[in-house]
Formats: C-alpha cells, sequence, structure tokens
C-alpha cells in the first residue's frame, strides 16, 4: 500500500515538474518575442491555430508550417491566414479530424500562394 502511493507521488511530482517546465518555456518564449519587437496579429492566430492542430493531432508534430511575418524585403507571412486560423482554432477536434486536419494528404493550396508553390495548409469550414 505505501508503495503504491509512493509510486503515485513520483509520478503526480513529475507531471507537475513537466507543467511547471513547459510554462516556463512558454514565458520565456513570449517575452523574446517582445524583446523583438512584438508578434503581430497574424502571426498569433497562427500560432494559436497550430498549437490547436496539435493538441488534437499530436502525429502532426512533424509538419513544418511557418507562422512569421516579414523575412528579406518584408514578403513572408504566415502560413495560415486570420481567417483559415479563425476557423480551426474555434472548431472541435472531432471537426478538425472530420475535415481532415490530422491527414496532411488531405491538405490545399492556398488561394495567396503563386507557383511554384509547395505549401499545404489543413481545409477548414
Amino acid at each position: 500500500m505505501l508503495r503504491s502511493v509512493m509510486a503515485l507521488s513520483t509520478r503526480l511530482r513529475s507531471r507537475v515538474k513537466g507543467t511547471l517546465r513547459r510554462i516556463t518555456l512558454a514565458g520565456v518564449a513570449f517575452l523574446l518575442l517582445m524583446a523583438d519587437g512584438g508578434i503581430s496579429g497574424d502571426e498569433l492566430q497562427c500560432e494559436l491555430a497550430v498549437d490547436r492542430m496539435l493538441t488534437c493531432c499530436p502525429e502532426l508534430g512533424s509538419v513544418s508550417l511557418s507562422c512569421v511575418r516579414s523575412g528579406c524585403g518584408g514578403t513572408m507571412v504566415p502560413d495560415i491566414d486570420e481567417s483559415r486560423a479563425a476557423c480551426l482554432r474555434n472548431a472541435s477536434c472531432e471537426q478538425l479530424k472530420a475535415q481532415g486536419v490530422c491527414d496532411p494528404a488531405t491538405w490545399e493550396t492556398p488561394l495567396n500562394c503563386m507557383p511554384p508553390c509547395m505549401l499545404k495548409v489543413p481545409k477548414c469550414q
């Protein structure tokens, strides 16, 4: 009985440490972004949408999407635009899975992507 209580205590401590570590890393990342001139609204919306996708579809961890604005000549924009990001954020995990968000093979080329565009983003209705 005592061993099982101790094992449970160890597991809970490990989870709490992991959660605190993630919160700390998120805070540091946020501070770094703010020190670098901040994050634009469309970058934030894209980041929140990607976070929602990864929460619902952990298998997407290896998929590469960029939520960065600017770059050389200021021509880079986030891969997921604000309207698509809002759609992704507001959908339930079941809706995202039903729409094929968890399967990159079903993703589409965004309308504003000029050839030769290789970018694919998840559909959202």
